[in-house]
């Protein structure tokens, strides 16, 4: 296998300018990113050995899973499958939804920020997703959207963190919370029969974050590195709910926005510690801000 992928993994190209690209790899550097490539050294033998490559990057990482609610069990074994979650860390939330459906499906796909695939090893699992507004990305996410469905069709297993963005307090002291969850994902469910389950990842990224988020969008990608490193060796809580009633999306087919907040808020109700409200995070996109 070549590459590596915690050395192959960094914001870095999703910075708009040079200068910003610099910033975000020194900062990257210097808050962990040499120490994730020195701890991920050596997994590929383990993959070559027969080891599944999530496993191997769990347990490099001191990461466990920790079911406070619903059960693997509610995430069906065959059949296609659209697996929804919040996205409150970056990273975390992506390798851990991935070793979940390795468990239950071996075979999927995540739909994740294109940077992802420029590590091989995830190349064949990420469907890439672009925010960048140009044409060429509007190519990229249109030609997406149509794999997806194809693998859908096939009886795939599809995961996929609907707000397109990591998880920001809307003032930089509340609670951080996704934004508005994007339509890509209602034109999932709406085109295909798959099973929709949703999946809440416990807890948040730290006030540093939040405060960078508001500051400048290059330092808040800076940080993204550090906030993954600053979870290591800990469990990751998450609750799985039941399948949604195919019926009630259905009923919802029609009304994309009304879709994506029933769903969004569906996942948010897992939550272990009730929410006091399922209000919109900061959003960054200004095609979104209403």
């Amino acid at each position: 296998m070549q590459g590596h992928v915690a050395r192959d993994i960094s914001y870095a190209t999703s910075a708009r300018t040079r200068r910003g690209r610099a910033l975000i790899r020194v900062l990257e550097n210097a808050t962990g990113r040499i120490g994730l490539i020195r701890r991920a050294r050596g997994y590929e033998r383990e993959v070559e050995q027969g080891r599944d490559f999530w496993d191997v990057m769990v347990d490099r990482y001191g990461l466990t899973l920790d079911i406070a609610g619903g059960s693997l069990d509610h995430i069906p074994a065959s059949g296609p499958l659209i697996l929804i979650a919040n996205h409150p860390y970056g990273i975390l939330d992506g390798l851990m939804m991935g070793h979940i459906l390795s468990h239950v499906r071996g075979d999927f796909r995540i739909l994740a920020n294109s940077v992802f695939r420029k590590a091989e090893a995830l190349n064949k699992v990420i469907l890439p997703i672009t925010f960048e507004d140009t044409r060429a990305a509007q190519q990229l996410n249109i030609q997406t959207r149509k794999a997806a469905l194809d693998y859908l069709a096939q009886g795939g297993a599809i995961g996929v963190f609907p707000g397109g963005t990591v998880s920001t307090s809307l003032r930089p002291f509340s609670c951080p919370m996704d934004p508005g969850w994007r339509s890509f994902t209602a034109r999932m469910v709406a085109k295909s029969d798959a099973t929709v389950v949703p999946m809440f990842f416990d807890g948040h990224n730290s006030r540093l974050f939040q405060l960078a988020s508001h500051l400048h969008e290059t330092l808040r990608l800076a940080l993204l590195i550090n906030e993954f490193r600053a979870r290591l060796d800990e469990p990751v809580r998450v609750v799985i709910g039941q399948p949604i009633d195919r019926a009630r999306l259905n009923a919802l087919g029609g009304d994309t926005k009304a879709m994506m907040d029933f769903l969004r808020n569906s996942t948010y109700e897992l939550s272990p510690t009730p929410l006091k409200s399922f209000d919109y995070g900061y959003e960054f996109d200004q095609r979104y801000k209403a």
